[in-house]
């Protein structure tokens, strides 16, 4: 029954028919599948993935308060980035974290190789949350 109804939350992101502005008017939740789908951000359930692991299922103080999704840290002024807007975590890690990526790298080597996570079990935990987005049998 559980993977039945992961498949049927996944069915209309597989289908994006929304505009940016659309997008921007839904929470991170419901909104973040169809961003990362608008940005062409690559792989995009380990990215999503990421995003729960970061802010403890879209509740923590960094995702709702700063609206930073991915724990982007602003290294010149020693705080989290704070974002207007979620959508412009999202733009902001294509910029700083996916335009390092090789096309064709395992994602979750990527992520290790450009140090993404001090947490040791960051991987395991991620490919945890991203097996359970997946699973569909």
């Amino acid at each position: 029954m559980k993977k039945i109804l992961i498949f049927l939350f996944f069915i209309p992101y597989l289908c994006n028919a929304y505009t940016l502005e659309e997008i921007m008017e839904m929470t991170p939740k419901e909104g973040l599948f169809y961003a990362l789908e608008y940005y062409e951000i690559k792989e995009p359930y380990i990215v999503y993935s990421q995003a729960i692991l970061e802010t403890g299922n879209f509740t923590s103080r960094l995702c709702v308060e700063h609206g930073n999704l991915f724990g982007i840290y602003d290294s010149i002024n020693h705080r989290y980035k704070h974002f207007s807007h979620w959508i412009k975590s999202v733009e902001a890690y294509k910029r700083r974290i996916q335009n390092r990526y090789k096309e064709g790298e395992d994602y979750y080597r990527f992520l290790l190789r450009i140090n993404y996570a001090s947490d040791p079990n960051y991987i395991s935990k991620l490919k945890r949350i991203s097996k359970e987005l997946t699973e569909y049998d």
